[in-house]
């Protein structure tokens, strides 16, 4: 499938609820937190949901109704610190969700794709429908996600150190330098920084041990394009010390332990 043969667009969410076929697509789509057991979060997918939300997809023109991927947006007035909140509480605002205030922060959550749309690079086209969707519809607002840690607990056993978690999310590396965790190779790799890790924030996330990593995107593309070689910039001096023998070896032959090597350039704290 050529990557230039699909549609990235926004799904009303009142046609999204009110097609059974649609609706299901996206919840095809979402099979990989459905099987895991974080489905609390589909309340939010709704036109009168408790806050503002947006849903951009990912398909072929002649197979509408087989969604090959999705972002949702949340919208809060400030980042959110704990991702539970938008579950368990309404917009402080008395927003809903076909509203589109204007500033506040848009929050990129679900950025899923299904395995028809594997091989297409449409985890980052998806964030960048997303961040384009932003500029053209809304004022005045700011870019965020709200990403689980999804395998910290894994690379906490590694390092042997179950409160390392600052410690794995930035310095467990592959050869190459690159992040082991999947989620920052996604963001970081499309231009975003990594501005918060945010403790005890999702209870039904087993896999990321409730933490939720903050992005933290620029809305303007040449900032994004420059953010993107200041990271590669990152993952080439991580390299360098795998090579050159400075990285502590894992028991996951694959992976070493880094030392810090300028994460001001990737992570705003």
């Amino acid at each position: 499938m050529p990557e230039d043969d699909l549609i990235l667009d926004e799904i009303a969410l009142a046609t999204l609820r009110s097609n059974p076929a649609l609706w299901q697509a996206f919840l095809t789509v979402q099979a990989p937190w459905i099987d895991a057991g974080v489905v609390r979060w589909l309340d939010l997918v709704h036109a009168d949901g408790p806050w503002p939300v947006f849903v951009v997809a990912a398909w072929q023109p002649e197979r509408p109704m087989e969604l090959l991927g999705t972002v949702v947006g949340v919208w809060a007035a400030a980042p959110i610190t704990r991702f539970d909140d938008l579950l368990e509480q309404r917009c402080p605002q008395g927003h809903g969700g076909a509203d589109r205030p204007t500033g506040g922060v848009w929050h990129f959550i679900a950025a899923t794709v299904a395995p028809a749309g594997q091989h297409l690079n449409l985890g980052r086209r998806l964030v960048g429908a997303a961040l384009a969707w932003l500029t053209a519809h809304v004022s005045g607002a700011e870019a965020r996600t709200l990403s689980p840690a999804v395998g910290l607990p894994r690379l906490l056993a590694l390092l042997e150190d179950p409160q390392g978690t600052r410690e794995a999310v930035l310095h467990v590396a592959n050869s190459k330098g690159q992040p082991a965790l999947d989620i920052l190779r996604l963001h970081l790799g499309a231009g975003a920084t990594l501005e918060a890790i945010l403790l005890n924030s999702r209870r039904d996330e087993a896999r990321s041990q409730q933490v939720t990593l903050r992005f933290a995107y620029a809305t303007d593309v040449a900032a994004r394009e420059a953010q993107k070689a200041r990271y590669h910039a990152w993952l080439a001096r991580r390299a360098e010390q795998v090579a050159g023998g400075a990285a502590r070896p894992l028991a996951d032959p694959a992976l070493w332990q880094v030392a810090e090597a300028g994460d001001v350039d990737v992570a705003a704290f």
